[in-house]
């Protein structure tokens, strides 16, 4: 998802709100409208915790993670969950093999809010920007430093 169509999408839910809010009715995103926001996108996050990552979460419920300092893209699985709220959805990651050197997960599958995934998203882009789905070993090895999607496209090719 482009800046622009996130622009757009952005526009489109604020009309869509207005006109729940005229009609005394409280507009909900829900689970279908929640899971189009991440399958098939290219998302690059950034925090300090882990610095740089990318991440392709394929429409067919797998991840494909490009980590800082790894020499392998780690393949693993994505699904969205409901919860007890009506208006929050969990969204969950499993990569076997793996550990998460900022919660100290390692195995299984770990969840938080969708909205907080998109907190620290610095890029995304509709697609397997990067092929990651197709490689095992990673293109270059990635910094924790700041990163945009483009800067790192132009180092693959």
């Amino acid at each position: 998802m482009t800046i622009r169509n996130i622009v757009v999408s952005f526009f489109l839910l604020l009309a869509l709100t207005g006109t729940a809010l005229a009609q005394n009715k409280p507009y909900v995103i829900g689970y279908d409208e929640t899971k189009g926001l991440f399958a098939g996108v290219t998302f690059v996050h950034y925090d300090r915790g882990h610095g740089t990552q990318v991440e392709y979460m394929a429409r067919n419920g797998k991840a494909h993670l490009f980590y800082p300092g790894n020499k392998k893209v780690l393949h693993g699985k994505w699904k969205l969950e409901r919860t007890s709220n009506p208006k929050v959805f969990n969204l969950c990651f499993s990569y076997p093999n793996s550990y998460n050197p900022v919660t100290g997960h390692s195995e299984g599958w770990e969840c938080q809010p969708a909205g907080f995934a998109l907190t620290d998203v610095v890029d995304s882009v509709e697609g397997d920007a990067l092929g990651l789905a197709k490689r095992d070993a990673v293109p270059f090895v990635l910094s924790k430093r700041k990163a945009r999607l483009a800067d790192l496209v132009r180092k693959v090719k």
